[in-house]
């Protein structure tokens, strides 16, 4: 059994990051948004269970920094249709281009980009 309150907690960081509304002085690994709210997201993996996004998430937390998400689909408008009603993990970034390059240098594959606005309250 996965300890709860440790991924409750890396949950709860990362949450805060992907629903909080910063934004980022051209920095690519802050998750800025666009003039229209939108960011884009370079997913790497989904899963319908945010628990089986553990060791990703442990892969992923040192080169994505700031930029990583791990969220339920559902917090995203603008995600495609096969990303269905699980979780998702993957970078966040002002561009298409800097979200993806994020994922690359991190060793992953990306999955799915998408322009996304967060729906998720604070």
């Amino acid at each position: 059994m996965r300890s709860r309150p440790t991924f409750a907690a890396v949950f709860l960081a990362i949450a805060m990051v992907a629903c909080g509304g910063r934004s980022g002085g051209g920095d690519p690994t802050a998750p800025a948004s666009t003039p229209d709210g939108a960011r884009w997201l370079a997913a790497v993996e989904v899963a319908s269970r945010a628990d089986d996004l553990d060791a990703a998430t442990q892969r992923l937390r040192e080169p994505l920094g700031e930029a990583l998400v791990v969220s339920p689909v559902d917090c995203f408008e603008g995600m495609p249709a096969d990303a269905g009603q699980g979780y998702v993990i993957g970078a966040l970034a002002p561009s298409k281009d800097d979200a993806e390059r994020l994922v690359a240098e991190a060793g992953e594959a990306v999955l799915f980009s998408a322009s996304v606005t967060i729906v998720c309250p604070d």
